[in-house]
Formats: structure tokens, C-alpha cells, sequence
């Protein structure tokens, strides 16, 4: 079953990436519609200078990284017993069927939760504040790709767990879906946009299979 997973991935990850330039670029060539969400990463960036921000910025961190692993985790059905987090380290314990490990040990790595907590909200908001959302939005992201960038190191356990090359690439598939699912978001909303980008996705996975047999 293990053997599936390489071409699958790579089936996987062409589509993402194609769907995503187009989506990017609509982002940078439209900037005023992304303007509040770009003010609340540049928020994010001021206030961990702060020194009550900076001096717990690291257990924030390692705090949000085992929070993901809990969060999936109970998403496939685990059991979690205990979530430890300290600013040099962390752990959770939980128990469960093997399905979705990959899942639960990378996704620290490439889902930045917080940010799609805020994309849900949005839902309900209301058109004249969604301003608001789309500033929080811009903020947990920031911080969210703070943590990866400093915590996705070839060291990690979870992702020698997983095999350097098997998590490589999903970490990368990952980041781009989640990358053009948040740009859709400000531009379309959360329903919107997965009604628009998947039949795209499924499009572009016929059309590679077409193109391949």
C-alpha cells in the first residue's frame, strides 16, 4: 500500500499547483481586496517585537504544533490522553487506529488551524465587518508560517516518522492547497470556494491521467 502513495501524491500535487497561480495571481493584480488581510500579518510582525509577545512567543509556537497534532488526531478518531507543551518541547499522547498518521504527524508542519478557525467565522460575519475576519486571518497566518518556518527541520521526529521524501512532498501539496483555498477565501468565501477550486482540481487530474494512459 506504501507504493500508492508516490503516485498518488504526485497526482495530487500537479493539480494544486496549477490551480494556484492563477489563484496567486488574481491576489497580486486585485491587492486592495487582500489589503486587510495583508495589515494583520504586518500586525503580527510589530507586536511579536513587543517584549511580553516576544518572551512567550516560543511556547505560543510549540503550544500551536501540538495542539494540530491533538486537533487531527481527534479528527481520525483518536483517543487523546495528555498535551504537553513547554517552550523547548512538547508532546501528545493518544491512541488509535493507524489511519491518518501521516496526517496527524505533518500537520503541524502545513495546516495553520487557526487561520482556517477565522475563515469559518467569516461565515457569519456580517459584509460590512468582514474586514475584521479577513485582519485575523492575515495575523494567525503570519504566525503560522513563522512556526513552520522554524519548526519543519529534517531532525523533526514526525517527519523522519514519516520519511524525509514522503513528507516533503505532502507538506508541499499541502501548503499549496492551503494557500489558494485562504487567497479564495477573501476573494469568494469558504463555500465558494471549495465549490470552485474542486471540480478545477478533479478537471486537472482527469486531464493529467488523459494525458499520461
Amino acid at each position: 500500500m506504501k507504493y500508492l502513495y508516490y503516485p498518488i501524491i504526485l497526482l495530487l500535487l500537479v493539480p494544486v499547483v496549477i490551480e494556484f497561480f492563477p489563484v496567486f495571481m488574481f491576489a497580486c493584480s486585485h491587492i486592495a481586496l487582500y489589503q486587510w488581510m495583508l495589515y494583520g500579518a504586518a500586525a503580527y510582525f510589530i507586536i511579536r517585537k513587543f517584549d511580553f509577545f516576544s518572551r512567550n512567543e516560543q511556547w505560543m509556537q510549540t503550544t500551536s504544533h501540538e495542539a494540530t497534532h491533538a486537533i487531527v488526531g481527534m479528527m481520525f478518531f483518536h483517543k487523546i490522553h495528555s498535551l504537553q507543551a513547554g517552550e523547548d518541547s512538547g508532546v501528545v499522547y493518544h491512541s488509535g487506529r493507524k489511519l491518518g498518521a501521516i496526517f496527524i504527524s505533518l500537520a503541524p508542519y502545513c495546516l495553520p488551524f487557526l487561520t482556517y478557525l477565522f475563515i469559518i467565522m467569516r461565515i457569519w460575519g456580517a459584509n460590512r465587518m468582514l474586514y475584521v475576519f479577513d485582519m485575523f486571518i492575515g495575523f494567525t497566518l503570519a504566525f503560522h508560517i513563522l512556526c513552520f518556518f522554524k519548526q519543519t527541520r529534517l531532525y523533526q521526529p514526525d517527519i523522519l516518522g514519516q520519511g524525509i521524501l514522503r513528507s516533503f512532498l505532502f507538506i508541499v501539496t499541502a501548503w499549496f492547497f492551503n494557500a489558494t483555498i485562504i487567497l479564495l477565501c477573501i476573494r469568494k468565501g469558504l463555500v465558494n470556494s471549495l465549490c470552485y477550486i474542486f471540480p478545477k482540481y478533479w478537471d486537472d487530474i482527469v486531464n493529467c491521467w488523459n494525458y499520461i494512459f
